[in-house]
């Protein structure tokens, strides 16, 4: 493993976000792709999609936790030039997303008519999802192993060769899912499940691809594998800082269930309603994808300031890149926004679910200055261990302030789901106030490795 360049410049910053900022464009285009496939079979289909990915993603807490743990793990690490240490906590992360996959895997294909139950979607919907989920949840190991080499990658500022991966797997995804569920190009038309089957077909290739980089840059191989001696001083900091962010991962993944829930059960149209929400949340993540990239960068840089002990140079890191991330994402916001309708008729043919599409952007592009500056500050928190004040905080706003809101405001003042909107643009607003308090007021550094360990020596 070569020693990494561990630069802050603002050219170094570049070199690092724009790569993973198209890398989120790629992964837009391959997740807004079922949606318009979904879209040209019905609503029914889409709605069952919809509901199906947000149970899935609900099932990879444990991997989104572990990501949060191996980020700040590893950046540290390499932050205080610890290469062998790096190489441990890489070949630790991939050994648990593995079990951690098949774990969850298994749950979900055992649980998967008391899940369906639970989320209380339309009857006539329950069929078309039961039969998504088990072809999901098949190839939920491979999503965990394709994640975490993502995660590693970015912790050790190689972002070109997962850049390359995830554009060669968009074009393969969108053939096979377009191909196989609408029949097109001489592929068998499988409808829906073409569209489960092209997910699976991705993380697969993703995964082996990712980890044959992996070994062959140098980050996975006999020396990295990780001893019990090794484990026991090891694992406990990536267990400190993964557990809270598995939490804070379940606190907001079961939120988004329960307010997909609310959608599902407004008193009027609530199948176009949650058809609308599901591609709402598609075109949101055109401006959403970005800020991961910033939220990623600014967990690295920070984790590997914090690692060589420059807490001056993390802050000036971490607000650099805020401001960065508001205003560019804001301005796209702006140029988005008199497309809104166009936007809809792209992802939806029924009259109904535009509606709802169209009110889902009203609500989330006004709160984009507020959802980006919080994802910031998210990933700010990740690089530096700090996992526990981003469950607090996104774990309070969800279900403290946007689910309550939601319910009064669309069962019981509007009837439908544009109250549960206009909650999350609230609850947005007040979370980011949240975390600049946190920010500026908390000593948020005191929980990265370097800085634990000299509280230890002095007796603290």
């Amino acid at each position: 493993m070569q020693t990494p360049d561990l630069s802050t410049s603002p050219r170094a910053v570049w070199r690092l976000t724009w790569p993973q900022m198209l890398m989120m464009y790629v992964m837009f285009i391959m997740t807004l792709v079922p949606v318009w496939t979904a879209g040209r079979l019905g609503a029914d289909v889409q709605a069952a999609l919809g509901m199906v990915t947000q149970c899935s993603l609900f099932l990879t807490v444990l991997s989104m936790g572990l990501a949060s743990g191996a980020t700040a793990a590893v950046s540290q690490a390499m932050g205080a030039l610890r290469l062998r240490r790096a190489g441990l906590y890489i070949a630790t992360t991939l050994l648990i997303s593995v079990l951690l996959g098949v774990l969850m895997g298994a749950c979900g294909i055992f649980f998967a008519d008391g899940i369906l139950d639970m989320v209380r979607i339309p009857d006539r919907v329950v069929p078309v999802a039961r039969e998504l989920l088990t072809i999901f949840m098949l190839g939920l190991p491979f999503a965990y192993v394709y994640a975490a080499t993502g995660v590693i990658f970015r912790s050790t500022r190689q972002v070109i060769p997962p850049l390359v991966v995830s554009a060669v797997l968009a074009v393969v995804h969108a053939i096979f899912c377009i191909g196989t569920g609408l029949g097109l190009g001489g592929l068998p038309d499988w409808g829906y499940l073409g569209i489960a089957w092209a997910s699976v077909a991705g993380n697969v290739l993703g995964s082996v691809i990712n980890c044959c980089l992996l070994i062959r840059a140098g980050h996975l191989k006999r020396a990295t594998l990780p001893r019990l001696r090794w484990l026991k001083k090891g694992l406990p900091y990536l267990v400190r800082v993964a557990v809270p962010a598995g939490f804070a991962s379940l606190v907001w993944q079961s939120g988004y269930l329960v307010l997909f829930i609310l959608v599902a059960s407004v008193p009027f149209e609530s199948v176009s309603a949650l058809a609308g929400l599901t591609a709402g949340l598609r075109i949101e993540g055109f401006l959403f994808m970005p800020a991961m990239a910033f939220n990623m960068t600014a967990s690295v840089l920070v984790g590997n300031c914090l690692g060589a002990c420059k807490e001056d140079e993390a802050k000036r890191v971490s607000l650099s890149l805020l401001r960065t991330a508001v205003v560019l994402m804001s301005i796209l916001a702006v140029f988005i926004w008199p497309f809104r309708e166009d936007l809809a008729a792209l992802l939806s043919t029924e009259p109904g679910t535009r509606q709802y599409i169209v009110s889902y952007l009203f609500y989330n592009l006004i709160s984009t200055p507020f959802s980006i500056a919080s994802t910031v500050l998210g990933g700010v928190m990740v690089g530096a261990g700090a996992t526990q004040l981003n469950l607090m905080v996104f774990g309070g706003s969800f279900w403290l302030i946007r689910l309550p809101l939601g319910y009064v405001l669309g069962h019981l003042v509007w009837g439908n789901a544009s109250g549960v909107f206009c909650a999350m643009l609230i609850s947005q607003v007040l979370q980011t106030l949240a975390m600049l308090a946190v920010f500026f007021r908390v000593r948020w550094m005191d929980h990265a490795m370097r800085a634990r360990s000299a509280k230890k020596r002095n007796g603290s």
